[in-house]
């Protein structure tokens, strides 16, 4: 049976995404499938996921005559992603399926082209690096980051920066950030005290700050600064 908790709990822990972007990835890779099916099966895809992710499936547009590649590539336009990471997404997605629900997966697979048999297939369960994924930087690359914002601080596994605001900017800023992390496919932690909202960026699939992330570090700044100014970020 698919539940939608343990198929997003499983897609994130797989995929190392945080679970509101697995959660996010798990309708879009069903979204897309459904494309790729007929109206038969699109009813019994929908019958068969959870409630939460039931809508993504309902489709009455012509069905898709693309290939796997170009299901992946759909996957991946859609989250947006590299290529390569939709097609690690998607077939993760997907194995998921085929392992709570075996049945529906064989129905499907006899319902799409030959080349689809393998995006039910999990991929490596834990590759050392994940497609598009940048390379660590060393401890003096990190040092000489940080001391070209004095803002931040960390090491060469995170880094972090605390923000003091109004709490009438918090919510501007956090949609910022998350609009900036999503373009770069990063995740981005954050927490709210008293202090104010400390934010905190590295790659956890390479458990290190990679030059991604100092990217998303200066996409913050530049939030900060609008929000902290009384404007809302673009």
């Amino acid at each position: 049976m698919i539940t939608h908790r343990r198929l997003v709990e499983d897609a994130a822990a797989r995929t190392r995404l945080p679970s509101q972007w697995a959660a996010r990835a798990v309708k879009v890779t069903l979204a897309v499938l459904a494309l790729h099916l007929d109206v038969p099966a699109r009813r019994l895809l929908r019958q068969a996921v959870p409630g939460p992710d039931r809508d993504a499936v309902h489709s009455t547009v012509p069905r898709s005559t693309g290939t796997v590649t170009d299901f992946y590539g759909a996957v991946a336009a859609r989250l947006p992603a590299p290529p390569e990471r939709g097609r690690h997404v998607a077939r993760t997605v997907l194995s998921l399926v085929a392992r709570d629900d075996p049945g529906l997966a064989l129905r499907l697979t006899e319902d799409l082209p030959p080349d689809f048999a393998e995006a039910f297939t999990a991929p490596d369960a834990h590759p050392e690096r994940l497609p598009g994924e940048d390379a660590p930087l060393t401890e003096e690359e990190v040092r000489a980051a940080l001391g070209r914002r004095p803002q931040w601080s960390g090491d060469t596994h995170r880094l972090t920066r605390t923000v003091g605001l109004p709490r009438d900017r918090v919510p501007p800023l956090l949609h910022q950030v998350e609009n900036d992390a999503r373009e770069l496919h990063r995740g981005v932690g954050h927490s709210v005290s008293d202090d104010g909202i400390t934010f905190t960026v590295r790659t956890r699939s390479v458990d290190a700050v990679t030059s991604t992330d100092l990217e998303l570090a200066d996409r913050i700044d530049a939030a900060v600064a609008a929000v902290g100014s009384g404007g809302r970020p673009g």
